[in-house]
C-alpha cells in the first residue's frame, strides 16, 4: 500500500508482547534461511450475536513466496486458532481490488458480508474519537 506501516517496530513490540497484549501473529520462514517471509496478525473479538470471534487484521507474504501455500499455512493456522478458543467466526477484510485474495478466500468457503448480507465495515479515526468523546448528549 502506497502510505505503508504508520507505526514502528517499537510499537509494535509493545503492543504484541507488552504487558497487555492486544494482537497475536503467526509467521512464515524460509527452511533454509530461517528468514521470515510472510505473516499473519489476529486477535479476538466478542459478537453479541455469536459469542467469541477471531478477527484477522492482516496477512501477507512476499511477492516472491506466494503461490507455494505459505498463505493458505498461515490461514489455516490462524482458523485454527480460533477453534482452539472455541470462536464461532473469523472475520477479516479484503480490499475491493484484491481480486486474487477475494477470490482465494471465497474458494475456501469464506462469505463476502457485503455481497451476502449487506454488512459495510466502517472506521473512526482518532481525530473522530476524540470530537465524538467530547460531543455533549
Amino acid at each position: 500500500m502506497p502510505d505503508g506501516p504508520q507505526i514502528d517496530s517499537k510499537a509494535l513490540e509493545q503492543d504484541g508482547f507488552g504487558v497487555r497484549p492486544f494482537f497475536e501473529a503467526f509467521v512464515a520462514s524460509e527452511k533454509d534461511s530461517n528468514q521470515i517471509v510472510g505473516f499473519a496478525l489476529y486477535f479476538f473479538t466478542y459478537s453479541t450475536w455469536q459469542g467469541k470471534s477471531l478477527y484477522m487484521e492482516d496477512i501477507y507474504v512476499q511477492p516472491q513466496h506466494r503461490r507455494k501455500g505459505v498463505g493458505l499455512s498461515l490461514f489455516r493456522s490462524v482458523s485454527q486458532a480460533a477453534l482452539t478458543e472455541d470462536c464461532v467466526r473469523l472475520n477479516f477484510s479484503v480490499l475491493n481490488w484484491n481480486l486474487p485474495s477475494i477470490e482465494f478466500y471465497k474458494s475456501l468457503g469464506a462469505l463476502d458480508l457485503t455481497e451476502k448480507e449487506g454488512w459495510h465495515c466502517f472506521r473512526m479515526n482518532r481525530c473522530e474519537m476524540e470530537q465524538l468523546a467530547q460531543r455533549k448528549v
